[in-house]
């Protein structure tokens, strides 16, 4: 017999029911709705929205810190927030803060280079792996293919040449921790020049992508070299888990940073910057901004980019990027559009900026084109993902979970 919370009329909630559930404001619970974290369906004949009973239950258990049973565990292990399922030394998000193996990584953003985080994340301690030989020679069939697909979009155009340039670059093969580091250099330097469409170099990575993005000034270096490092590592998100998949197998660092950007670009992890730029941009031509974002909450619409489920009491990668914005873009017209948004959200349910919002912005102020956010989070992350993928080469293991089967029974 079905329990009765399985009945299909207890199948869903209304966003009041939902958010009374969970104890939290209408607000925080379209920013969990927004991270697909509840799933909401229209109503019929209405602008309503309604909510799964399910995913509401689930999310209520795992933030109360327990959960309804063992086979509830195991099915939250690999979901957003759930148990950890391997040991790493790299990333600690805790108590509303996030490290780099110890260090405060919002204080490394104030000042730190990414190729000097880079070099934290990945065990460095006795080689410095950043050296002006640490760039990949680029050979004549690799110059011509740059040249061919100048015109694809900037993480496509990775994808496209990443296989190629791993052919050109026989060290690759090398998985000492002094050949790992190499590589994870020359790697690093080699995917900012694609995603920038320059010639690879050992100036600092995050020059040439501000030149490739902006104008090129002082302030606009700094902020995206500060984006870098804050979107250098999260723990095992979806990118940095499928990295290390890739690694657990013996694959190359190359192959590693390839799974990595693919997941990335999902619409549900870095590809989620995408619809922060499309909300800011139709907020930009919008007279009446605060009723605009007031209407999305009222009719169950969520507002791209807030909240988030690890920072209850705000992210903080949001938090200093914003800061270091309003130091020097405080006048900015752009950037007084997002601080209206974000005052408008703050008010109507108390719900914070996450780190996609504040990139959002920083690409709204500093005039970038679309999918630029996509490009900062690409080549910070990638960081994280050659960091991630030595961890698990260095491990020697291969990542193989099993599955709890839920098809038929075996006749």
């Amino acid at each position: 017999m079905p329990r009765k919370a399985d009945a299909p009329e207890n199948l869903y909630l209304s966003a009041k029911e939902a958010a009374a559930e969970l104890g939290v404001s209408l607000a925080t619970l379209y920013a969990y709705v927004s991270r697909d974290m509840i799933r909401s369906e229209p109503v019929a004949d209405t602008r309503a929205k309604r909510y799964r009973a399910e995913d509401v239950r689930v999310l209520k258990d795992r933030r109360s810190g327990h959960a309804a049973s063992q086979a509830a565990d195991a099915r939250g292990a690999l979901n957003f927030g759930g148990l950890p399922v391997l040991d790493s030394a790299i990333t600690l998000i805790a108590d509303g803060k996030l490290h780099y193996r110890g260090s405060d990584a919002t204080a490394l953003a104030r000042n730190s280079s990414l190729e000097q985080v880079a070099a934290l994340l990945w065990g460095c301690r006795d080689v410095q792996p950043f050296t002006r030989d640490a760039v990949l020679t680029m050979t004549p069939m690799l110059e011509t293919l740059h040249t061919e697909l100048s015109q694809m979009p900037r993480i496509a155009r990775c994808l496209a040449l990443l296989p190629v340039a791993e052919l050109d670059d026989p060290a690759v093969y090398n998985m000492t921790d002094r050949g790992l580091a190499a590589t994870g250099a020359r790697l690093l330097r080699y995917v900012a020049a694609v995603i920038s469409g320059v010639a690879p170099s050992a100036e600092p990575v995050h020059e040439v992508l501000a030149r490739a993005l902006t104008m090129g000034d002082k302030r606009a270096a700094d902020l995206i070299r500060a984006a870098l490092v804050l979107c250098a590592d999260h723990e095992l998100n979806a990118s940095a888990f499928t990295a290390r998949c890739v690694a657990g197998t013996g694959a190359t660092l190359y192959a590693s940073v390839q799974a990595g950007i693919c997941a990335a670009e999902g619409p549900r992890h870095g590809g989620f910057t995408n619809r922060v730029e499309s909300f800011l941009t139709d907020m930009a031509h919008r007279q009446d901004l605060e009723d605009a974002v007031l209407t999305r909450l009222r009719n169950g619409d969520p507002v791209p980019g807030f909240g988030h489920p690890l920072y209850p009491d705000g992210d903080p990668r949001a938090r200093t990027l914003l800061k270091m914005m309003q130091d020097s873009y405080g006048d900015d017209p752009a950037f007084q559009r997002s601080q209206r948004i974000m005052d408008v959200m703050a008010d109507a349910g108390g719900v914070k900026p996450s780190v996609d919002f504040a990139i959002g912005a920083m690409g709204a102020t500093l005039r970038m084109l679309p999918g630029a956010g996509l490009a900062v989070f690409v080549l910070g992350r990638t960081a994280g993902w050659i960091g991630h993928a030595i961890e698990q080469h260095r491990s020697g293991h291969m990542i193989r979970p099993r599955a709890r089967y839920t098809g038929d029974i075996p006749r």
